[in-house]
């Protein structure tokens, strides 16, 4: 087990001051900069407009900043060591998402609709065959240069992620120069209502980093809880460099202009978050499928979900709904149970079968964005979470 879950001493936090602090905080923002924040804002300023991204960016950044002020090194190991299962499943769930994103995106560059309609239905079904094996290729090679970092030590996470977000910081110049400053993005007339968003963005965001181990890890490093300070200045700059890649009044100008400094950006960044969860993943307890086997099934589930003629915008909003629902579901009903008692495999199970009820509600406000349905989405969570965990604090009668 790694410092974030294990139940022995974890070693004492990093030495280094005010170094170690911005490495951990530079760590902690290339690890959350996931295919979420670097492309969930797109979407949102196309349906929403600014309005959008600021009902994303604000509880995102906000949410995971005050992590480390709410959870101190003692708080957080005692969470984690409780909790290392759903930390687990989160981390699987994340390397599947970005996996998934990975051969999303580079099928949308070797194989694009518009190109599959040009053709007709048989020799579009042939070509699609043909490009998802590089596709594959793609996914699998950069996948397997995830891997073989995540072995290495802190120290080099740390320097590892100040490189990343120097790059980072660099090509968002590049983009800002190139597009002559931020998009323009105003509200589509008789679009969605962005207030239905607001308490889902919320509650995920407050509660999802509660399960991230590579915050875990960093909070119980850091010789500084403002290394999460550091993280939410790297981070805003991420997000914003994700805003850039979007004009809806002058899309021309984003495939020759911008599109290359994203395509740098995600790669870098993908590789980071997924051999940051692959490390920890290395530590965690493995489950009845085992470490090697959980991992396999998660990067072959993104694999297959990213293939050309699968992967789509519809798949990538049902991946974004594990962070909505499931996860901030847990989150909560561990909280009211009780910061020193974990959750039982039927409570779990109470979880996941709560989600599943709730699926319609999702699909209606994610998929068809009709986001009104995500208001009760986001009230049958929050309830639901505070039930379990009052059901769980019940003491078990023992009969004789």
């Amino acid at each position: 087990m790694n410092v974030a879950a294990s139940p022995r001493s974890p070693a004492p936090p990093a030495s280094g001051g005010l170094v170690a602090t911005i490495g951990w905080g530079a760590f902690c923002a290339c690890s959350w900069t996931w295919c979420i924040g670097m492309f969930l804002p797109v979407i949102l300023l196309g349906r929403f407009g600014w309005a959008g991204f600021l009902a994303f960016a604000i509880p995102n950044i906000l949410g995971c900043v005050g992590f480390g002020y709410v959870f101190d090194a003692r708080r957080s190991r005692r969470f984690a060591t409780l909790h290392p299962i759903a930390i687990r499943w989160f981390s699987l769930a994340t390397i599947a998402f970005q996996v998934f994103f990975l051969g999303w995106m580079s099928g949308t560059f070797l194989f694009t609709p518009e190109a599959a309609t040009a053709l007709d239905p048989g020799t579009a079904g042939v070509a699609g065959s043909v490009f998802a094996w590089p596709v594959l290729g793609v996914i699998l090679t950069w996948t397997a240069g995830a891997a073989a970092l995540s072995a290495r030590g802190d120290r080099f996470w740390r320097w590892f992620a100040v490189l990343a977000a120097v790059a980072s910081t660099v090509l968002f110049a590049l983009a800002f120069d190139r597009a002559g400053g931020l998009p323009t993005a105003p509200a589509p007339e008789g679009g969605a209502a962005v207030s239905g968003i607001i308490p889902l963005m919320i509650l995920g965001f407050l509660a999802c980093p509660a399960l991230d181990a590579t915050f875990h890890r960093a909070r119980q490093q850091a010789p500084s809880r403002h290394a999460f300070a550091v993280f939410g200045v790297v981070f805003a700059m991420m997000l914003v460099f994700a805003a850039t890649t979007y004009d809806g009044l002058r899309p021309d100008r984003i495939l020759p202009v911008l599109l290359p400094l994203a395509i740098a950006q995600w790669t870098l960044q993908l590789v980071f978050t997924i051999g940051a969860h692959i490390r920890e993943l290395a530590v965690l307890p493995s489950g009845r499928l085992g470490r090697g086997a959980s991992l396999l099934a998660a990067i072959g589930a993104g694999s297959l979900l990213g293939l050309p003629g699968i992967a789509d915008e519809r798949m990538y909003l049902l991946f974004l709904g594990l962070y909505a629902v499931p996860f901030p579901m847990y989150v909560l009903a561990a909280l009211i149970n009780g910061p020193e008692r974990g959750l039982s495999g039927r409570w779990i199970a109470s979880i996941l079968l709560v989600s599943l009820v709730a699926g319609p509600l999702g699909w209606l406000g994610f998929i068809e964005n009709r986001t009104l349905f995500l208001l009760p989405l986001a009230a049958l969570t929050a309830a639901a979470g505070w039930a379990i965990g009052r059901l769980a604090r019940r003491p078990v009668a023992v009969t004789s």
